[in-house]
Protein backbone atom coordinates (compact mmCIF):
# COMPACT_ATOMS: atom_id res chain seq x y z
CA UNK A 1 0.00 0.00 0.00
CA UNK A 2 2.53 2.47 1.10
CA UNK A 3 4.10 1.97 -2.84
CA UNK A 4 1.30 4.14 -4.11
CA UNK A 5 1.59 6.73 -1.41
CA UNK A 6 4.94 7.21 -2.59
CA UNK A 7 3.90 9.95 -5.20
CA UNK A 8 1.91 11.79 -3.15
CA UNK A 9 4.03 12.17 -0.48
CA UNK A 10 6.83 13.25 -3.07
CA UNK A 11 4.24 15.81 -4.08
CA UNK A 12 3.48 17.47 0.22
CA UNK A 13 7.50 16.93 0.44
CA UNK A 14 7.90 19.19 -2.47
CA UNK A 15 5.07 21.61 -1.27
CA UNK A 16 6.78 21.61 2.13
CA UNK A 17 9.97 22.07 0.78
CA UNK A 18 9.05 25.28 -1.10
CA UNK A 19 7.22 26.66 1.90
CA UNK A 20 10.61 26.61 3.89
CA UNK A 21 12.43 27.82 1.41
CA UNK A 22 10.35 31.04 0.73
CA UNK A 23 10.45 31.72 4.70
CA UNK A 24 14.02 30.79 4.61
CA UNK A 25 14.94 33.47 2.52
CA UNK A 26 12.98 35.97 4.25
CA UNK A 27 10.22 36.16 1.38
CA UNK A 28 7.38 34.96 4.16
CA UNK A 29 7.74 37.59 6.80
CA UNK A 30 7.86 36.52 10.57
CA UNK A 31 6.31 37.80 13.89
CA UNK A 32 9.19 38.28 16.21
CA UNK A 33 8.11 38.99 19.87
CA UNK A 34 9.61 41.10 22.34
CA UNK A 35 10.68 37.73 24.66
CA UNK A 36 12.45 34.82 23.90
CA UNK A 37 10.90 32.08 22.39
CA UNK A 38 10.88 28.60 22.63
CA UNK A 39 9.37 26.17 20.37
CA UNK A 40 8.54 22.10 21.57
CA UNK A 41 7.68 20.52 18.52
CA UNK A 42 7.49 17.01 16.47
CA UNK A 43 8.92 16.13 13.02
CA UNK A 44 6.04 13.23 12.52
CA UNK A 45 1.73 13.66 13.31
CA UNK A 46 0.85 13.73 17.15
CA UNK A 47 2.05 10.79 19.51
CA UNK A 48 5.78 11.48 20.25
CA UNK A 49 5.26 12.22 23.99
CA UNK A 50 5.45 16.16 23.36
CA UNK A 51 3.22 17.12 26.40
CA UNK A 52 4.79 15.22 29.07
CA UNK A 53 8.28 17.22 27.91
CA UNK A 54 6.51 20.60 27.74
CA UNK A 55 5.15 20.07 31.01
CA UNK A 56 8.73 19.09 32.51
CA UNK A 57 10.25 22.44 30.61
CA UNK A 58 7.34 24.45 32.74
CA UNK A 59 8.02 23.10 36.11
CA UNK A 60 11.80 23.95 35.66
CA UNK A 61 11.31 27.18 34.08
CA UNK A 62 8.76 27.99 37.06
CA UNK A 63 11.40 26.55 39.59
CA UNK A 64 13.88 29.14 38.26
CA UNK A 65 11.44 31.61 39.05
CA UNK A 66 10.41 32.19 35.28
CA UNK A 67 6.94 33.81 34.49
CA UNK A 68 5.90 31.73 31.20
CA UNK A 69 3.36 31.61 29.00
CA UNK A 70 2.18 28.51 26.74
CA UNK A 71 0.89 29.03 23.03
CA UNK A 72 -1.24 26.22 21.81
CA UNK A 73 -3.73 26.00 18.99
CA UNK A 74 -7.28 24.85 19.83
CA UNK A 75 -6.90 21.97 17.88
CA UNK A 76 -10.67 20.13 17.39
CA UNK A 77 -12.05 22.59 20.07
CA UNK A 78 -14.39 25.48 19.90
CA UNK A 79 -12.16 28.48 20.75
CA UNK A 80 -10.88 30.18 17.30
CA UNK A 81 -9.87 33.49 18.70
CA UNK A 82 -7.12 33.96 21.25
CA UNK A 83 -7.94 33.28 24.27
CA UNK A 84 -6.32 32.46 27.84
CA UNK A 85 -7.05 28.81 29.06
CA UNK A 86 -9.91 28.43 31.68
CA UNK A 87 -9.73 25.80 33.72
CA UNK A 88 -12.84 26.23 35.52
CA UNK A 89 -14.69 26.41 32.18
CA UNK A 90 -17.76 23.51 32.43
CA UNK A 91 -16.61 22.44 28.92
CA UNK A 92 -12.98 23.22 29.39
CA UNK A 93 -11.36 20.34 27.33
CA UNK A 94 -13.90 20.84 24.58
CA UNK A 95 -13.73 24.85 24.43
CA UNK A 96 -9.68 25.13 24.34
CA UNK A 97 -8.60 21.52 23.32
CA UNK A 98 -7.50 18.61 25.41
CA UNK A 99 -4.16 19.00 25.41
CA UNK A 100 -3.84 22.93 26.66
CA UNK A 101 -6.23 22.13 29.40
CA UNK A 102 -3.76 19.49 30.83
CA UNK A 103 -1.11 22.01 30.61
CA UNK A 104 -2.57 24.51 32.62
CA UNK A 105 -4.10 22.29 35.37
CA UNK A 106 -0.80 20.54 35.80
CA UNK A 107 0.85 24.34 36.03
CA UNK A 108 -1.58 27.18 37.85
CA UNK A 109 1.68 29.46 37.67
CA UNK A 110 1.72 28.96 33.86
CA UNK A 111 -0.88 31.30 31.46
CA UNK A 112 -1.86 28.62 28.91
CA UNK A 113 -3.18 30.61 25.86
CA UNK A 114 -5.22 28.89 22.83
CA UNK A 115 -6.27 30.39 19.16
CA UNK A 116 -6.65 28.90 15.37
CA UNK A 117 -2.82 30.90 14.76
CA UNK A 118 -0.08 30.10 16.69
CA UNK A 119 1.72 33.77 16.08
CA UNK A 120 -1.81 35.89 16.47
CA UNK A 121 -2.06 33.85 19.70
CA UNK A 122 1.76 34.92 20.83
CA UNK A 123 0.99 38.42 19.95
CA UNK A 124 -2.22 38.21 21.81
CA UNK A 125 -0.44 36.61 25.11
CA UNK A 126 2.35 39.02 25.01
CA UNK A 127 -0.13 42.47 24.70
CA UNK A 128 -1.82 40.98 27.82
CA UNK A 129 0.60 39.90 30.25
CA UNK A 130 4.66 40.05 30.94
CA UNK A 131 6.47 36.95 30.20
CA UNK A 132 10.47 35.90 30.60
CA UNK A 133 9.39 33.65 27.76
CA UNK A 134 6.87 32.16 25.20
CA UNK A 135 6.98 28.29 24.65
CA UNK A 136 5.05 27.09 21.58
CA UNK A 137 3.48 24.01 21.95
CA UNK A 138 3.56 22.13 18.80
CA UNK A 139 5.39 24.64 17.08
CA UNK A 140 8.29 23.34 14.65
CA UNK A 141 6.23 23.09 11.41
CA UNK A 142 4.68 27.15 12.52
CA UNK A 143 7.69 29.13 10.50
CA UNK A 144 4.90 32.00 11.13
CA UNK A 145 6.44 32.93 14.45
CA UNK A 146 9.68 33.05 15.04
CA UNK A 147 11.78 31.46 17.78
CA UNK A 148 14.93 31.53 19.62
CA UNK A 149 15.24 27.72 20.33
CA UNK A 150 13.92 24.70 18.50
CA UNK A 151 13.55 21.61 20.21
CA UNK A 152 12.93 18.58 18.40
CA UNK A 153 11.10 15.13 19.68
CA UNK A 154 11.61 12.08 17.90
CA UNK A 155 9.52 9.05 19.42
CA UNK A 156 12.25 6.30 19.70
CA UNK A 157 9.13 3.45 19.26
CA UNK A 158 7.99 4.89 16.20
CA UNK A 159 9.14 2.47 13.10
CA UNK A 160 11.91 4.32 10.78
CA UNK A 161 8.78 3.69 8.13
CA UNK A 162 6.37 5.76 9.88
CA UNK A 163 9.01 8.49 9.79
CA UNK A 164 8.52 8.84 5.58
CA UNK A 165 6.11 11.76 4.88
CA UNK A 166 2.27 11.73 4.79
CA UNK A 167 0.60 9.52 3.26
CA UNK A 168 3.13 7.27 3.32
CA UNK A 169 4.16 7.64 6.97
CA UNK A 170 3.35 9.97 9.69
CA UNK A 171 6.01 12.67 8.64
CA UNK A 172 5.04 16.70 8.73
CA UNK A 173 8.54 16.82 6.63
CA UNK A 174 11.39 15.23 5.77
CA UNK A 175 14.29 13.85 7.77
CA UNK A 176 15.71 16.87 6.08
CA UNK A 177 13.72 19.24 8.51
CA UNK A 178 16.00 18.53 11.62
CA UNK A 179 18.72 21.09 10.14
CA UNK A 180 16.34 23.67 11.54
CA UNK A 181 16.42 21.88 14.84
CA UNK A 182 18.83 22.92 17.91
CA UNK A 183 17.69 20.00 20.40
CA UNK A 184 16.57 17.09 19.39
CA UNK A 185 15.11 14.41 21.96
CA UNK A 186 14.55 11.37 21.66
CA UNK A 187 11.66 10.05 23.85
CA UNK A 188 10.21 6.69 25.21
CA UNK A 189 13.96 5.02 24.65
CA UNK A 190 13.18 2.85 27.90
CA UNK A 191 10.17 1.24 25.85
CA UNK A 192 12.61 0.61 22.42
CA UNK A 193 15.65 -1.68 21.88
CA UNK A 194 19.24 -0.33 21.72
CA UNK A 195 19.38 -1.64 17.72
CA UNK A 196 16.44 0.73 16.82
CA UNK A 197 17.61 3.53 18.96
CA UNK A 198 20.70 3.33 16.88
CA UNK A 199 19.18 3.18 13.64
CA UNK A 200 17.18 6.57 14.84
CA UNK A 201 20.03 7.90 15.77
CA UNK A 202 21.52 7.45 12.25
CA UNK A 203 19.08 9.63 10.42
CA UNK A 204 19.89 12.74 12.83
CA UNK A 205 21.95 14.83 11.36
CA UNK A 206 25.96 15.51 12.52
CA UNK A 207 26.42 17.87 15.22
CA UNK A 208 22.66 17.98 16.83
CA UNK A 209 22.91 17.63 20.20
CA UNK A 210 20.46 14.59 21.29
CA UNK A 211 19.54 13.99 24.78
CA UNK A 212 17.38 11.27 25.49
CA UNK A 213 14.00 10.35 27.97
CA UNK A 214 12.14 7.64 29.63
CA UNK A 215 8.87 7.18 29.86
CA UNK A 216 6.93 5.81 32.76
CA UNK A 217 3.48 5.28 34.57
CA UNK A 218 3.93 5.44 38.16
CA UNK A 219 1.07 6.50 39.75
CA UNK A 220 -2.89 6.75 39.27
CA UNK A 221 -5.43 9.28 40.48
CA UNK A 222 -9.09 9.50 40.78
CA UNK A 223 -10.42 13.09 42.06
CA UNK A 224 -8.45 13.20 45.39
CA UNK A 225 -7.10 9.39 45.57
CA UNK A 226 -4.17 8.11 44.58
CA UNK A 227 -2.80 4.76 43.97
CA UNK A 228 1.14 3.22 42.39
CA UNK A 229 1.72 1.06 39.90
CA UNK A 230 2.23 -1.23 42.53
CA UNK A 231 -1.09 -1.19 44.09
CA UNK A 232 -2.33 -1.97 40.75
CA UNK A 233 -0.05 -5.06 40.14
CA UNK A 234 -1.62 -8.07 38.72
CA UNK A 235 -5.31 -6.27 38.40
CA UNK A 236 -7.25 -6.74 35.28
CA UNK A 237 -7.13 -3.14 33.48
CA UNK A 238 -9.59 -1.75 31.25
CA UNK A 239 -8.35 0.94 29.42
CA UNK A 240 -10.10 3.81 27.34
CA UNK A 241 -8.17 6.47 25.17
CA UNK A 242 -8.28 8.79 22.29
CA UNK A 243 -4.13 9.26 21.23
CA UNK A 244 -1.84 9.01 18.89
CA UNK A 245 -0.46 5.89 20.14
CA UNK A 246 -2.66 3.57 22.11
CA UNK A 247 -0.20 1.24 21.31
CA UNK A 248 2.50 3.05 23.99
CA UNK A 249 -0.06 3.46 26.69
CA UNK A 250 -1.00 -0.24 26.88
CA UNK A 251 2.79 -1.37 26.48
CA UNK A 252 3.47 0.76 29.85
CA UNK A 253 0.01 -0.48 31.53
CA UNK A 254 1.40 -4.62 30.72
CA UNK A 255 3.77 -3.54 32.54
CA UNK A 256 1.39 -2.96 35.85
CA UNK A 257 -1.30 -5.39 35.17
CA UNK A 258 -3.14 -7.45 33.08
CA UNK A 259 -4.52 -5.40 29.98
CA UNK A 260 -8.12 -6.23 29.12
CA UNK A 261 -8.27 -7.05 25.12
CA UNK A 262 -11.49 -5.33 24.90
CA UNK A 263 -10.30 -2.12 25.56
CA UNK A 264 -11.67 0.69 24.03
CA UNK A 265 -9.81 3.53 21.77
CA UNK A 266 -10.85 6.37 19.61
CA UNK A 267 -9.12 8.59 16.88
CA UNK A 268 -6.90 11.32 18.25
CA UNK A 269 -8.27 14.37 19.95
CA UNK A 270 -12.22 12.45 20.15
CA UNK A 271 -14.42 14.37 21.59
CA UNK A 272 -16.24 12.41 23.86
CA UNK A 273 -20.07 12.69 24.82
CA UNK A 274 -22.70 11.19 27.16
CA UNK A 275 -22.82 8.06 24.76
CA UNK A 276 -19.68 7.39 24.42
CA UNK A 277 -19.52 7.51 28.64
CA UNK A 278 -22.06 5.60 29.08
CA UNK A 279 -21.04 3.04 26.52
CA UNK A 280 -17.29 3.32 28.28
CA UNK A 281 -18.74 2.31 31.85
CA UNK A 282 -20.76 -0.61 30.11
CA UNK A 283 -18.65 -2.24 28.22
CA UNK A 284 -16.26 -2.05 31.60
CA UNK A 285 -18.69 -3.66 33.68
CA UNK A 286 -18.77 -6.48 31.43
CA UNK A 287 -14.95 -7.03 31.30
CA UNK A 288 -14.81 -8.03 34.57
CA UNK A 289 -11.79 -6.27 34.84
CA UNK A 290 -10.45 -4.11 38.49
CA UNK A 291 -9.74 -0.82 37.15
CA UNK A 292 -10.96 1.12 33.92
CA UNK A 293 -8.13 3.55 33.45
CA UNK A 294 -7.44 6.20 31.29
CA UNK A 295 -4.52 8.87 29.74
CA UNK A 296 -4.61 12.31 31.53
CA UNK A 297 -5.62 13.75 28.17
CA UNK A 298 -8.29 11.85 28.06
CA UNK A 299 -9.11 12.51 31.73
CA UNK A 300 -9.96 16.25 31.09
CA UNK A 301 -12.43 15.66 28.52
CA UNK A 302 -14.27 12.30 29.92
CA UNK A 303 -14.01 12.40 33.41
CA UNK A 304 -17.06 14.72 33.96
CA UNK A 305 -19.02 12.60 31.42
CA UNK A 306 -19.16 9.10 33.76
CA UNK A 307 -22.31 8.24 34.65
CA UNK A 308 -22.75 8.75 38.80
CA UNK A 309 -21.07 6.00 41.00
CA UNK A 310 -18.77 5.14 37.61
CA UNK A 311 -14.55 5.46 38.66
CA UNK A 312 -12.34 5.99 36.71
CA UNK A 313 -8.88 6.50 36.75
CA UNK A 314 -6.05 8.75 35.17
CA UNK A 315 -2.70 7.43 34.62
CA UNK A 316 0.18 9.50 35.17
CA UNK A 317 3.50 10.10 32.86
CA UNK A 318 6.77 10.59 33.82
CA UNK A 319 9.38 11.66 32.20
CA UNK A 320 13.12 11.36 33.26
CA UNK A 321 16.20 12.30 32.12
CA UNK A 322 18.78 9.80 30.75
CA UNK A 323 22.08 10.41 30.40
CA UNK A 324 23.57 13.95 30.99
CA UNK A 325 20.85 15.43 34.26
CA UNK A 326 19.78 18.23 33.87
CA UNK A 327 21.55 19.14 30.34
CA UNK A 328 17.50 20.42 28.83
CA UNK A 329 17.35 22.41 31.94
CA UNK A 330 20.64 24.05 31.34
CA UNK A 331 20.15 24.88 27.56
CA UNK A 332 17.22 27.02 28.29
CA UNK A 333 18.73 28.35 30.94
CA UNK A 334 21.54 29.93 28.81
CA UNK A 335 18.99 30.96 26.02
CA UNK A 336 17.27 33.28 29.54
CA UNK A 337 20.63 34.68 30.80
Amino acid sequence: MRYYLKPLSYLYEQIVGVKNSLYNRGVISVYKAPVPVISIGNLTVGGTGKTPITDFCLKSLVADGKKVAVVSRSYRADASEPTPVDVTHPFAARYYGDEPVLLAQANPDVRVYVGDSKWRTAQFAVSHGQYDVLIVDDGFQHRKLARDLNIVILDATETLSNYEVVPEGRGRESWEGLGRADVIVLSKCNLTSEDHLKALEARIPKGKEVLYFGYDIKTFNHRHETKTAEEMRGKKLFLVSAIARPDVFEKMMRNVGDVSKKSIHYRDHHQYTQNDAHKIWDEFQKSQCDYLITTGKDAVKLSHLMPDGSTLWSSSLEVAELGKKGRLHEIISQLLC
